[in-house]
């Protein structure tokens, strides 16, 4: 009779207490680290500097990605769901449990919103970063306009379109006899490049075949001009063509 009362009673504990739960208890390491979030959090100034760490790295990694091209209706849309998530806690960790103690989780996506923010954000950043850093190529997408060949002081508009602009501009030219049996001369030509500014500023470069030619084109320039003259002896035809054209920092 006794056993009975006392199995009886057991049970009854057992489940005032919620220690018969089917649900499992989360992993020990990643309630240590809730604990100690929620320790760290009971002073209000930690709870203050939570959120002020919060709000600094949304509204930071929103400005970097608005920076970078990002959708502003996108850029807005994400920080603001995130710091709204992140104000949505504060109720819940001003409110104690049946033991008196605060809230276990609350506090501790305080300090996930922003590690998942740096932890997307500071991969696509060097990502980028390290796709920028790189020259691109434009050698194949110069256009002339000449009639070949060129005699000395004609001149032929090059031009490049890009996608992705660069700063920096370099550029070199070849330079080979139209007419193979003719006496050579080529050795000795040289060119006048001209870089055609829309402010009206051109940047004018002279030197042999194979020297190349560095232009400073400013941010955002997609569309490039150059002219090229041609220094040669009296007679000499040759033919103009690109030997490297690359984009840069």
């Amino acid at each position: 009779m006794n056993n009975d009362v006392t199995n009886a009673t057991q049970g009854v504990s057992v489940q005032a207490d919620g220690s018969n739960d089917s649900a499992p208890p989360p992993p020990g390491w990643l309630r240590r680290a809730a604990e100690r979030v929620r320790t760290a959090l009971v002073d209000t100034r930690g709870l203050v500097l939570m959120l002020v760490a919060d709000l600094v790295t949304v509204l930071g990694a929103g400005a970097v990605w608005l920076a970078l091209g990002g959708d502003p209706a996108v850029v807005g849309v994400a920080a603001g769901a995130l710091l709204a998530f992140g104000a949505a806690m504060l109720p819940l960790i001003g409110r104690r449990n049946a033991d008196g103690e605060p809230p276990l989780w609350p506090p501790f996506v305080l300090v996930v919103i922003p590690l998942a923010v740096l932890a997307v954000g500071l991969p696509a950043w060097g990502t980028w970063a390290f796709l920028e850093s790189r020259h691109v190529d434009v050698t194949h997408r110069v256009e002339f306009a000449l009639d070949p060949p060129l005699v000395d002081g004609e001149t032929a508009v090059a031009s490049v379109h890009t996608d992705d602009p660069r700063p920096r501009l370099s550029i070199t030219f070849a330079l080979v006899q139209h007419d193979p049996a003719a006496p050579m001369c080529a050795p000795g030509s040289e060119l006048t490049v001209t870089l055609k500014s829309s402010a009206g500023k051109n940047q004018a470069r002279t030197g042999a075949a194979g020297t190349e030619f560095a232009f400073a084109l400013g941010p955002g320039a997609t569309d490039i001009e150059l002219s090229v003259r041609l220094h040669a002896e009296q007679g000499c035809e040759l033919d103009l063509s690109v030997a490297s054209a690359q984009l840069d920092d």
